[in-house]
C-alpha cells in the first residue's frame, strides 16, 4: 500500500469536526507530522491532504527532513486519482504511538476482496455490522464510545466515495448496511482518538509516554531505572535538544565517575555511573516521543557511552594504585582496558557487518549465527549471564560492589567480570568467522527472514 488520504476537514465518524486536530501538538509533535512521519515507516509514499487550510498546515511541515514523501493537498470536495490498489484513509484525529501496529493494519487489510473495505476499532468493542437510523453515529454499531479509530483500508475505486460523502460518519453507515466491513481490533494501548479538549490531548501523551516505557530491555530498566527517566523526557521534550545532544550530556555526567575513583571516593563514582545509567534512557524515549529515531542516533548514544565506561575504567585502577602503590593496579588496569577495546572492535564490527543497528543491543544477535547444538558448556553459561553485561544491571551492582569494598574490590571484581566476556567473545568470533563472509551471512539471514 503507496497511497494514504489524511482527513483534515469534514466530519469525522465521531461526528467531530476533523479541521480541528492536524495542528494540535501531541507530546510536542504536531499531530499531521505525527501521522505522516508513522505512515512513511510502513511504506506510504504518496499523501493526498484533504483541507481547506493548507497554507497552515503546510508551515507544519516544511523543512523537516523527516518528510520525504510527495505531499498532495486536496480541497475538499477535490477529486483525488489513484490508479489502483488499496488506500489507507486516516481521520486526522487519530494518535498512532507505534507504527508496527499501523504495519500490521495495512499488511492484514491488504487481503480484502476487492468490494470490502477495512476498519480499525478497539478490539474490546462488541462490533455490529448493520445500521439502526434512530441510534445516530456509526460507532454505535461498535460497542458504543470511540471504538471506531479512524483507520480505514478501501479499494482505488472507492476513494471518490468516500470524498463526496457528506461525512464519514453517514459513508461508514451506508456501507454497514451493504455488509462490506471487515473489521481488525486494536489494543487500545497504542492507539486513541481524539476529542477536541485538553484532556483529551493529555491521555493521548499518556499514553504515548506509557508505550515509550515498554520498549526498556530488561527488568530494573522497565521498573526502576524507567521510573526515574521518564518524568525528565517528559522535560526534555519541551526544550530545543535533540536526542543526540541528550546523549552527550548525559554521558559528561558519567565520565566524572572515573575522577571520583581515582580521587578515592569510589562510591561517589558508582553514583555518578548509576546515574548516567538511570538518564542514558532519556535519549532513547526523547528520540521515541518526537519521532527523531535514526541509525545514527543509535550510534552517538553507543560511543558516548563508552566513554563513560572507559572513565571507569581508567579511575578505578588509578585511585587504587594511588592508595596502596601497588603495581597489581596497573596490571589488571591495563588488562581491564585492552579486553575492553578488544570488545569494542568486536562489537563494532559485528554491528556493521551483521544488524541494522548502531545499538549494542542488537549484539545479542549474535545467536542467530551460530548453532546452539555447537556451544561450549562455558559459552552456555556465559550466554545465560550475558544480560548482567548490560550497563543497567552492572551499574547498579558496582554501587554495592563499592560500598563494600571500595576500589580495591570495584577493580578486581571487574577483571574477572571481563574475563568471562573475553571468552565469550572469542568463541563468537571463531564460530562467526567459520560461517563465511559476513556478507553472505547477512543475505542467507534476510532471504530466509
Amino acid at each position: 500500500m503507496k497511497n494514504a488520504i489524511v482527513l483534515c476537514s469534514g466530519t469525522g465518524t465521531n461526528g467531530e469536526d476533523l479541521s480541528r486536530f492536524p495542528g494540535k501538538s501531541i507530546a510536542q509533535v504536531p499531530q499531521l507530522k505525527r501521522i505522516i512521519i508513522n505512515c512513511q515507516r510502513v511504506g506510504i509514499e504518496q499523501f493526498y491532504i484533504i483541507t481547506d487550510n493548507a497554507g497552515f498546515l503546510k508551515n507544519l511541515l516544511i523543512d523537516d527532513p523527516r518528510i520525504t514523501s510527495d505531499i498532495n493537498w486536496v480541497l475538499p470536495g477535490g477529486s483525488v486519482s489513484i490508479d489502483s490498489g488499496r488506500v489507507l484513509i486516516l481521520e486526522s484525529s487519530l494518535v498512532i504511538t507505534n507504527s508496527g501496529f499501523l504495519e500490521k493494519f495495512v499488511r492484514d487489510s491488504a487481503d480484502c476482496r476487492e468490494n470490502e473495505f477495512s476498519v480499525l476499532v478497539n478490539q474490546d468493542a462488541d462490533p455490529v455490522v448493520g445500521m439502526d437510523r434512530e441510534t445516530g453515529y456509526v460507532n454505535r454499531y461498535f460497542g458504543g464510545g470511540s471504538s471506531v479509530l479512524g483507520a480505514f483500508s478501501v479499494n482505488s475505486t472507492e476513494v471518490s466515495a468516500v470524498l463526496s460523502a457528506a461525512g464519514l460518519d453517514t459513508w461508514l453507515g451506508e456501507k454497514a448496511t451493504r455488509r462490506h466491513i471487515r473489521i481488525f481490533g486494536a489494543d487500545s494501548g497504542y492507539w486513541y482518538r481524539l476529542s477536541d479538549t485538553a484532556e483529551s490531548r493529555k491521555e493521548a501523551e499518556r499514553i504515548i509516554f506509557s508505550h515509550v516505557g515498554k520498549t526498556a530491555t530488561g527488568w530494573i530498566a522497565r521498573n526502576i531505572n524507567g521510573r526515574m527517566s521518564l518524568p525528565l523526557s517528559k522535560l526534555l521534550i519541551r526544550t530545543p535538544l535533540t536526542p543526540n545532544a541528550v546523549s552527550v550530556l548525559i554521558n559528561l555526567i558519567g565520565v566524572l565517575c572515573g575522577p571520583f575513583y581515582a580521587l578515592g571516593y569510589p562510591v561517589l563514582g558508582a553514583l555518578f555511573m548509576q546515574v548516567a545509567t538511570v538518564l542514558d534512557r532519556c535519549d532513547g524515549e526523547v528520540a521515541r516521543i518526537k519521532l527523531m529515531e535514526t541509525k545514527k542516533g543509535q550510534w552517538v548514544d553507543t560511543i558516548s557511552d563508552q566513554f563513560t565506561v572507559l572513565s571507569f575504567l581508567i579511575g578505578v585502577p588509578v585511585g587504587y594504585y594511588l592508595q596502596t602503590g601497588s603495581t597489581v593496579a596497573i596490571v589488571l588496569g591495563s588488562y581491564n582496558i585492552i579486553v575492553f577495546i578488544l570488545f569494542l572492535i568486536w562489537s563494532f564490527y559485528f554491528l556493521i557487518k551483521y544488524t541494522n543497528s548502531g545499538s549494542l543491543v542488537a549484539y545479542f544477535e549474535v545467536d542467530k549465527h551460530i548453532n546452539p547444538e555447537e556451544l561450549s558448556v562455558l559459552r552456555k553459561l556465559i550466554a545465560h549471564l550475558r544480560p548482567l553485561g548490560r550497563r543497567n544491571y552492572y551499574s547498579a551492582g558496582l554501587v554495592l560492589i563499592a560500598i563494600i569494598g571500595g576500589n580495591s574490590l570495584v577493580l578486581f571484581a571487574t577483571s574477572f567480570a571481563l574475563t568471562f566476556f573475553l571468552l565469550h567473545q572469542l568463541e563468537d568470533v571463531v564460530r562467526i568467522f567459520r560461517l563465511g563472509k559476513p556478507e553472505e551471512v547477512f543475505h542467507e539471514e534476510t532471504e530466509q527472514s
